[in-house]
């Protein structure tokens, strides 16, 4: 009995001393030596213990989408977006972008119309039956957005976009067209004011590229030149919608007095920025239809089809050309537009504007907020030559890239370009009754023999009984 408890204690402490590590002295023998045994274990009962490991797997939490940016998004939100010559040009683009829109912002559902020639009867018929759609692409060089903001249409975005949004574009773009120094746009696709060039006619006068105007005062006299070299007539638009605007960038015009009480589109400036057109008119030296029509495709069409030596618009308009008249795109020419009184080179292209009486506020300023984020303007750019509203947008390659085709010539200055885009023109209250007006009297002067100060002055009188 007592060899065996023996045996056990000796067996304890091999144990121990196996557990031990390795600068654990060795336990001193003891005084009665061991006797030696021989030790069976098969019969001897034996535990058994199992360490289970369980393998987790954990699903991390994805991170937010980078391009949900707006908060507070409804629920199931139904939304109409109406663009303004897009389709079916860039209709892959804009269902591509909307597909990605759903992603950042589940459960929106898009539904997109393109208006074309008739966007503007369109629209104003949708507002008079309170159908209008959510999310409008209006065009800031027309005026369109002061236009339909001072009649109350459109929401209000400063209290609704955070700061963090809004710096995401140049400035100078998120506050043009403001009304009371309010913003009720989000800068869209912008193009580089340009005069396309069709050099079969052009080169006819013994001009170069380099002898264009760099001021607008010269422009009547290149036209008189082109009608005596060529026997054509100058392809320029007045911008019908928005004549008080094109008076304060070309004529350096003030429009209202400071405290806003009376008109002063009948100043000096204001009569010289007139006469000026008058004059170009008494010459014969451009084409009076396109002079005051409201559809820019007119000039356009003109030009494209060979009629006309010059015409001002966008590198992104000259796919049009290539593609109406293929033969003219070998003599295409660009030069920088010329710049007015003012100083200012000019405001923003395009823009997206949300419907006031909108059901669903913040995902109809998500979506407009989407379209004009610096992906999606980068990727718009890479497809034609529009220019983002987004500085983030330049730091891609593709803008540094040394342009190869006539439409990518403006590339290597578009940013700096677009960065002073600035909105000079200050809040006019009653702006389309006002501009209504006013080109009634400019049509008589320029083709009624109508004075052009007395034709001001006229217009003046009028619209100042629209103040309170």
């Amino acid at each position: 009995m007592h060899k065996k408890l023996l045996i056990l204690l000796l067996l304890v402490s091999i144990l121990v001393t196996g557990c031990a590590t390795a600068t654990t002295q060795a336990p001193a023998a003891t005084s009665i030596p061991p006797t030696p045994q021989t030790i069976i274990l098969t019969s001897a009962p034996q535990t058994i213990i199992e360490t289970v490991i369980s393998e987790v797997v954990v699903t991390a939490t994805p991170a937010p989408n980078p391009e949900a940016v707006i908060q507070g998004v409804e629920a199931d939100a139904e939304i109409g977006f109406w663009t303004f010559w897009l389709s079916p040009t860039f209709d892959q683009y804009i269902k591509d972008t909307i597909a990605r829109f759903n992603q950042a912002y589940p459960g929106v559902t898009v539904n997109w119309e393109d208006h074309q020639a008739t966007f503007q009867d369109d629209l104003k018929a949708s507002f008079a039956a309170g159908n209008a759609p959510d999310v409008i692409n209006l065009s800031v060089s027309e005026g369109w957005v002061s236009d339909y903001a001072s009649q109350g249409l459109l929401l209000s975005l400063d209290e609704l976009v955070p700061q963090s949004v809004k710096d995401l574009y140049f400035p100078g773009l998120w506050n043009e067209q403001l009304i009371d120094g309010v913003n009720y746009q989000f800068p869209w696709y912008q193009g580089i004011n340009v005069y396309l060039i069709n050099h079969q006619l052009y080169d006819q006068t013994g001009l170069t590229i380099d002898d264009f105007p760099k001021n607008w005062t010269e422009l009547p006299a290149l036209c008189a030149t082109i009608k005596e070299k060529t026997g054509t007539l100058c392809d320029i638009r007045l911008t019908v919608n928005d004549l008080i605007s094109q008076m304060v960038y070309e004529g350096n015009v003030k429009p209202i007095s400071d405290d806003g009480t009376s008109f002063t589109f009948d100043s000096a400036e204001a009569v010289a920025w007139l006469q000026q057109y008058v004059d170009m008119v008494t010459a014969g030296t451009v084409d009076k239809t396109v002079l005051v029509t409201d559809q820019d495709r007119v000039g356009l069409d003109l030009f494209t089809s060979g009629q006309a030596a010059f015409y001002a618009t966008g590198p992104n308009l000259i796919r049009e050309v290539r593609a109406n008249n293929p033969g003219l795109y070998g003599y295409l020419g660009v030069v920088p537009a010329p710049v007015g009184k003012s100083g200012v080179i000019g405001k923003g292209l395009m823009s997206l504007s949300i419907n006031a009486q909108t059901e669903y506020p913040n995902a109809s300023i998500a979506l407009a907020q989407f379209f004009t984020n610096p992906r999606s303007m980068l990727e718009f750019s890479k497809i034609v030559s529009i220019y983002p509203s987004t500085p983030d947008s330049y730091a891609d390659p593709f803008f540094s890239a040394a342009p190869v085709a006539i439409e990518d010539s403006a590339k290597p200055f578009a940013e700096d370009a677009i960065s002073k885009y600035a909105d000079i023109v200050p809040t006019i209250p009653h702006k389309a009754d006002v501009n209504a007006i006013l080109l009634r009297y400019v049509q008589d002067a320029l083709f009624n023999n109508v004075p052009a100060q007395q034709a001001l002055t006229d217009a003046v009188a009028e619209a100042n009984l629209l103040l309170p």
